[in-house]
């Protein structure tokens, strides 16, 4: 099968000298390119490399850029295949983005409480509806943790898979894309107190016992194992913060 050519784009460099993070503007630039029509759904980007050169900025922030609006669904990043433009509504999908950029550390306390109390809930729906497929990625992302706990960003990588896994496990599209939506609000504080080892250990651990009630399929355990894991991302954040 021959592989999908880029879609063809007017990307200018950035002026990253301002105040405004970097992986922010790239954001900006690649949705401003989905609202005009530049970008359509199952358009293929340029690579990550690509996209950094001609914007002329690090690699880091354009892979942090496209995580983040993969967590919300405008693009799909397909391992070894590249990344596209979601096949959704993209226009429905960009209204959460002006209160995403407008964030501050301030309120990212209250995104974890606000995950305490929702991703439960998913997570007992997905209990009854993953697929066999789900899980046995599922299986993979606990044990690439499990054997890796130094790695910082294969664990932030995976860890926002893990959850990415449930919530779409959960089989609505509205849950799915609040939880993506409060998941990608709550990134850079998660990406803080990722950085200790204890509280990387300690979410593997919460991983663990989550994915065991999953694989039983008892929607009582997982609900109850996904609601001690957010309480001990809540704690860590807290106890670095002081949020």
């Amino acid at each position: 099968m021959a592989k999908q050519p880029t879609a063809p784009l007017d990307i200018q460099a950035l002026d990253a000298q301002g105040s405004q993070p970097v992986s922010e503007m790239v954001v900006n630039q690649l949705l401003g390119f989905v609202q005009q029509g530049k970008l359509k759904p199952g358009d293929k980007l340029p690579t990550e490399r690509e996209l950094a050169q001609r914007l002329q900025v690090s690699r880091p922030s354009v892979r942090e850029a496209l995580r983040g609006l993969s967590i919300l669904g405008v693009l799909e990043i397909r391992h070894g295949g590249g990344v596209f433009v979601s096949s959704l509504e993209a226009s429905a999908l960009l209204e959460p983005l002006d209160f995403f950029v407008s964030l501050s550390s301030d309120n990212a306390a209250e995104v974890f409480d606000a995950r305490i109390q929702f991703e439960p809930m998913t997570a007992a729906m997905s209990a009854e509806r993953l697929s066999q497929e789900d899980l046995d990625r599922l299986a993979e992302i606990v044990a690439a943790q499990r054997a890796a706990p130094e790695d910082a960003e294969l664990f932030h990588d995976t860890d926002v898979e893990f959850h990415k896994i449930l919530m779409d496990g959960a089989d609505n599209v509205f849950l799915s894309r609040f939880g993506k939506m409060l998941q990608l609000l709550g990134d850079q504080s998660r990406r803080v107190f990722q950085k200790r080892k204890s509280v990387r250990l300690q979410s593997i651990e919460d991983h663990e016992a989550v994915f065991a009630a999953l694989a039983d399929r008892d929607p009582q355990a997982t609900y109850k194992a996904m609601r001690q894991h957010m309480v001990n991302v809540r704690n860590a954040l807290r106890e670095v913060t002081g949020v």
